[in-house]
């Protein structure tokens, strides 16, 4: 379905985090954030770069050649990884994506956005902790404290069930089965779920 009028990038936008991000895919919230802070940080280097007010930006203003100089600006200037880089380019090309099949006249725009490739970078080995290491850590927290016992079974449990920590704090008393196996659900990213078991002894 195509826009009304000029190809005014907030129509576009609102489009792609109400319709699209929201209702079709019910993208996390965190995603959804992701792709807030990318346009937040689009949308101010616009407005220096071209001295337009984000209302005033068309479609057109985010050609190839605007989007690489926004690019170089985080490397350059902001001092972002490649790996933050390359998160920002994806949020941009999911928007282009979206933006092919609702404006087909801009067809040509769209791909040239999308042709532009992700950095290659060297990715660090993955460290670990000995056993006699993991020990002193589950060891520190002072167990004659509520705050202590709390910490203690925070860390236990990274460490028994290899969960991160975002998803850690978000689960809830219900997750948790006693009885006849000890074992927790876990929901991670892309709200896929895993159930767990705990060992009897860390």
């Amino acid at each position: 379905m195509s826009t009304a009028g000029p190809l005014t990038l907030p129509s576009l936008a609102e489009r792609f985090f109400l319709d699209r991000l929201m209702n079709q895919l019910q993208a996390s919230p965190r995603t959804v954030a992701a792709y807030r802070d990318t346009f937040r940080l689009l949308l101010a280097f616009a407005h220096k770069r071209l001295g337009k007010r984000p209302a005033e930006l068309r479609l057109t203003d985010l050609d190839a050649a605007f989007v690489l100089a926004f690019l170089k600006h985080l490397e350059d200037d902001r001092h972002n990884a490649v790996r933050s880089r390359n998160a920002r380019l994806a949020a941009i090309r999911s928007f282009m994506h979206f933006v092919a099949f609702q404006e087909p006249a801009a067809v040509g725009l769209t791909q040239r956005v999308l042709a532009i490739p992700m950095k290659r970078f060297e990715r660090s080995l993955v460290g670990y902790l000995t056993r006699a290491q993991i020990e002193t850590v589950l060891a520190a927290p002072d167990e004659t404290t509520w705050i202590g016992r709390r910490d203690r079974m925070m860390l236990t449990i990274l460490y028994n069930t290899g969960a991160r920590v975002s998803e850690l704090i978000g689960l809830r008393r219900v997750d948790l089965t006693l009885d006849p196996t000890a074992c927790v659900k876990i929901l991670g990213k892309g709200r896929k779920e895993r159930v767990v078991p705990l060992w009897r002894k860390r």
